[in-house]
């Protein structure tokens, strides 16, 4: 019957999923037998020698309480045969700590500790002068050799020994005498995380534990492979930035390809993701001239004029201050500069060729924050995000006298700060013409 009840738990321990004992699994069961040793230097007169149990004779219950510590429940027998031809029952419960060693050093599969605690022991006459049971204080060494995830083998060595002032904190105090035991058995780790979804994130690691995932995204699923999880990702099945949250931008504008008019071709946010080559304010697809800079009053062409001598010429391509109307630039969050200067540069070129041809017409500079954080800092960052662009456009040769920087903070948002979406389009320096 013993032997039936070691099959059945070794059966339930290796049905667990489970990692060796620690935080994540803290419960670990112990099985085996013992071998006792009540006199093994021979001091006394107990007429005893070293008795091995030859059945399942020894059961230990440990829960792992964290920074290598386990505290274990332990209880075991054994028939003690005397040179007299007696038999006596030996039995010991005890109950203390472990120290793992793989606190300080990890030896792989190898995990030694270190072990102490109190116990009752009795069961065997002539241990005590007046009483079968005495109260001890036990320390040893153990050693798991782990065969794999669940599975370890247990050897165990413990000195017992009887103190008569401890024994009479507790009990009667009428005597005692010390042994050791040795313990082999095996160790099944069990109780702790499972991995439902079977991604290899434990469940209380895991922030979608239904769904299997990857450990990067802390065991959610990254459908389209663009590293956004899909419940933060708009578009969860075509891979796109997180500036856009998951969205695509083909074309790398800056602008999400549901919102670009040309999704395939870089072009610009004035006009709606669609390139201006001659950069007159006009879509190249709009544009009769794209090659050459005109008005919209001529299709984006050149006007052309007669002299005084009736000769046609070409004049100068102007640039309508209708360019800049919705000119807006984006920034990332918390940020008062941009990744691309060279990006930067190119869509300010619009606004360098009208103030060029606007001699007259000076510049208003306002930035802006979303909800991000107090109002006194968001009013700074805007500032800075309105002089970073100012900055630019004296680089490029419009004089500074013609261009005030405004920061409104989050005063003025363009859309709903409830959503990231919205907040990025707030994060922005808008360049409006006045007079």
């Amino acid at each position: 019957m013993k032997n039936y009840l070691l099959i059945i738990v070794v059966l339930f321990a290796t049905s667990l999923e489970a990692l060796a004992q620690n935080e994540k699994n803290p419960w670990k069961i112990t099985v085996g037998t013992n071998a006792i040793e009540v006199d093994p230097v021979g001091s006394s007169s107990v007429d005893t020698e070293t008795q091995i149990a030859s059945s399942f004779s020894y059961l230990e219950v440990s829960r792992y309480i964290g920074s290598g510590f386990s505290v274990d429940l332990a209880g075991t027998f054994n028939n003690i045969d005397r040179t007299s031809g007696a038999e006596d029952l030996y039995y010991g419960i005890d109950l203390g700590t472990s120290l793992s060693a793989n606190q300080i050093i990890d030896l792989g599969k190898f995990e030694p500790s270190l072990r102490f605690g109190v116990g009752l022991s009795g069961g065997l006459s002539g241990f005590s002068p007046n009483s079968d049971d005495f109260f001890n204080v036990y320390g040893g060494l153990g050693l798991n050799y782990w065969f794999n995830d669940a599975v370890a083998l247990t050897l165990k060595s413990t000195v017992k020994s009887y103190i008569k002032e401890f024994d009479e904190l507790i009990s009667n105090g009428d005597g005692g005498l010390g042994h050791l035991q040795h313990l082999v058995g095996l160790s099944f780790a069990f109780g702790g995380d499972n991995d439902k979804d079977k991604d290899g994130v434990s469940d209380s690691d895991d922030a979608c534990p239904e769904v299997a995932g990857l450990e990067s995204l802390n065991g959610c699923p990254d459908d389209d492979g663009d590293g956004i999880r899909n419940s933060d990702d708009d578009c969860p099945l075509t891979a796109g930035v997180a500036a856009f949250n998951g969205c695509p931008d083909a074309d790398g504008d800056g602008i999400k390809d549901s919102d670009d008019a040309c999704p395939n071709v870089a072009g610009t946010a004035a006009l709606k993701g669609c390139p201006d080559s001659d950069r007159d304010g006009i879509a190249d697809s709009k544009d009769d001239c794209p090659r050459k800079a005109g008005p919209a009053s001529n299709n984006g062409c050149p006007e052309v004029v007669k002299d005084n001598n009736d000769r046609e010429a070409v004049s100068t391509p102007e640039y309508p201050l209708s360019i800049m109307d919705g000119f807006t630039i984006y920034f990332d969050t918390d940020e008062h500069d941009v990744d691309s200067l060279y990006e930067l540069k190119r869509d300010l070129k619009t606004v360098v060729n009208v103030l060029m041809s606007h001699a007259n017409t000076n510049v208003s500079i306002e930035g802006h924050t979303d909800s991000t954080g107090t109002s006194s800092y968001n009013k700074m960052l805007s500032e800075k995000r309105a002089k970073f662009v100012k900055k630019h456009l004296v680089d490029a040769g419009i004089n500074a006298n013609r261009l005030s920087t405004k920061g409104f903070g989050e005063a003025k948002p363009k859309a709903n700060n409830s959503t990231k979406e919205g907040r990025a389009s707030n994060r922005r320096v808008e360049v409006k013409a006045i007079n």
